[in-house]
Formats: structure tokens, C-alpha cells, sequence
């Protein structure tokens, strides 16, 4: 099977992911779409270490950028200025390799929707009242 869409054709295809290794994407999807954000944390942690023996940067550095992203909202529901900011700027360098989207995770439409939590976050006073459950990972890693 090829990838879901969106996916960057210079990345891993799907189907070079072992099965373990796309249940692992998958159920880090299906969390973070239920805003479980710190679980959707821990499962692409475990891809992100199994990856790493393997090599490929690009699939490792996104990966970590979806985990940043996760913590990112984590820490936003927690009122934590630094995490946000901090998860901000470490995400932008992690998805610098993804234009469009990896394994069917709309990775552009996802880097614009956090937007508004980064401004919220880095205003002089911070509202928090941004519900971090509007952001889903939309794209077709669904139909795996």
C-alpha cells in the first residue's frame, strides 16, 4: 500500500513502516485527535526511538515535530508560557522537512493551526481560553 495523502514523496512510504511501527502512528493519531495530547506523546515516542537505529533523518525529525506539537498543546492547556514558546521553537526546525505531510497528516494545515495558541501564549497576557480539541490531524491517515 502507498502512503495516505498528504505525504512528501521524498520521505519513508507507508508502506516501508512495519506494522508495529504504523500502529504506533496511528494510535498517536487517533489520541491526539481525541486531545490526548500527552498519550499521543508516549505512542510516537516509542515510533520515534524505533526509528532512530534506522537512519532516516527527515521521518525521525518529523516524528519529533509531532510529539513538539502534542506537548506544545499540553502545555497550552497548563497555562505554561515557556512550554508553548519553547515546543514552538523546536517544532518549526523539526517539521522544516515536510512541506505538505507525512503518513496522511496534513503537516502544513497542522503548523497553521497552532498558530493561534503560539500568539496566544506570547502575548503580554495570555487569554487561554483556545480550545486545543479544534485541532485534529486532518488528512488520510485515517484510511490505513
Amino acid at each position: 500500500m502507498s502512503a495516505p495523502v498528504p505525504h512528501d514523496s521524498t520521505l519513508l512510504d507507508w508502506s516501508e513502516l512495519s506494522e508495529e511501527e504504523q500502529g504506533l502512528f496511528i494510535e498517536g493519531c487517533e489520541l491526539f485527535d481525541q486531545a490526548e495530547f500527552w498519550h499521543a506523546h508516549e505512542s510516537w515516542e516509542d515510533l520515534w526511538k524505533g526509528l532512530k537505529p534506522r537512519e532516516c533523518r527527515a521521518e525521525i525529525d518529523a516524528v519529533q515535530g509531532m510529539i513538539q506539537c502534542a506537548a506544545l498543546l499540553y502545555n497550552y492547556e497548563r497555562s505554561k508560557v515557556r512550554g508553548v514558546v519553547n515546543m514552538a521553537s523546536k517544532l518549526i526546525r523539526r517539521l522544516g522537512g515536510v512541506e505538505h505531510g507525512i503518513w496522511g497528516v496534513d503537516i502544513a494545515r497542522l503548523r497553521v493551526e497552532l498558530a493561534p495558541f503560539i500568539r496566544d501564549a506570547a502575548a503580554d497576557e495570555p487569554k487561554w481560553g483556545l480550545p486545543t480539541d479544534s485541532v485534529k490531524l486532518i488528512g488520510g491517515w485515517k484510511s490505513v
